[in-house]
């Protein structure tokens, strides 16, 4: 079970919310770029022929004599995808585990909002991705769950391939949460075309002995993906230049998302991540 009772009955009472306009294909509770037929007025544009007689502004027409009818703003339904990293390098301690956690919390908030929700994986070379199936109500949600229970770390990563799947023409026009350690090629590339689409959250996911390790000595290390080895002799000068490496990482991962449009998350892989991401996440807006 990712999300016990306790977790989804705090969630029932929250609502997911976009902090862009969209542009939807079915009716929902979020703010449209077109017009429609919501409570919020708009603007005024002059009666044409066929016009609905019941939104002509009869005050105006007295003062002025020109005949206006009234606009008022169109309400969208909010697609959102989840895209969760199960690439191999996300098998390291507890970031997988975490980071199935944090897409159940994300995707159960959609449900609970009545909004359409989908789950994605990476693609990768030697892995084609995986599109669960799109969702609408908390109903559906022993499924979604069981597709993300079902997932695991394994292979290389392609995260600018699942940017370009999720921005391709004639998808979903919603916001994207990006669950993933970034540890890949083209990473930046990838957050900058998934900004384009709607904006979203980046939950940036890091173990804690990936921000600070504990090791010394003469050692060699492996990439989980590449398999790539590296011999290294963890002197304290060393650990400091990869303190410093890793938190300018974090920092321009920060930068990066926001001149996107999106929003970025620090998740370290420990008990207690996912209400700290939530906590962010209402922070930030995206949560009420």
């Amino acid at each position: 079970m990712l999300l016990d009772t306790a977790m989804r009955s705090r969630l029932d009472r929250l609502a997911l919310r976009g902090k862009r306009r969209l542009r939807g294909v079915w009716a929902g509770s979020h703010r449209s770029v077109r017009l429609g037929e919501s409570l919020d007025f708009a603007d005024y544009r002059e009666y044409h022929p066929g016009d609905d007689f019941r939104r002509i502004d009869y005050n105006l027409w007295a003062r002025l004599g020109v005949v206006l009818v009234r606009l008022f703003e169109a309400e969208d339904e909010m697609p959102l995808q989840v895209v969760v990293d199960s690439s191999a390098s996300m098998g390291f301690g507890d970031k997988f585990p975490t980071a199935q956690r944090l897409a159940a919390m994300v995707a159960y908030l959609g449900l609970a909002s009545g909004e359409r929700v989908r789950l994605v994986t990476v693609p990768a070379a030697d892995r084609p991705s995986l599109q669960g199936p799109w969702a609408r109500h908390v109903s559906a949600w022993p499924r979604v769950e069981r597709w993300l229970e079902a997932l695991e770390p394994a292979g290389g990563t392609d995260l600018p391939a699942a940017a370009r799947l999720l921005a391709a023409p004639g998808g979903h026009r919603g916001p994207v949460v990006l669950v993933s350690d970034l540890l890949a090629p083209g990473w930046d590339n990838a957050v900058d075309v998934l900004g384009t689409i709607c904006g979203g959250v980046v939950l940036h996911v890091l173990g804690p002995d990936e921000l600070e390790p504990g090791l010394s000595g003469d050692l060699t290390l492996r990439d989980a993906e590449t398999h790539r080895e590296l011999r290294v002799s963890m002197g304290q000068a060393v650990m400091e230049r990869y303190r410093t490496r890793a938190t300018g990482f974090v920092a321009e991962a920060g930068r990066r998302a926001r001149r996107a449009g999106m929003d970025h998350v620090l998740v370290t892989a420990r008990p207690g991540a996912v209400e700290e991401a939530l906590r962010a996440m209402v922070g930030k807006g995206w949560v009420r």
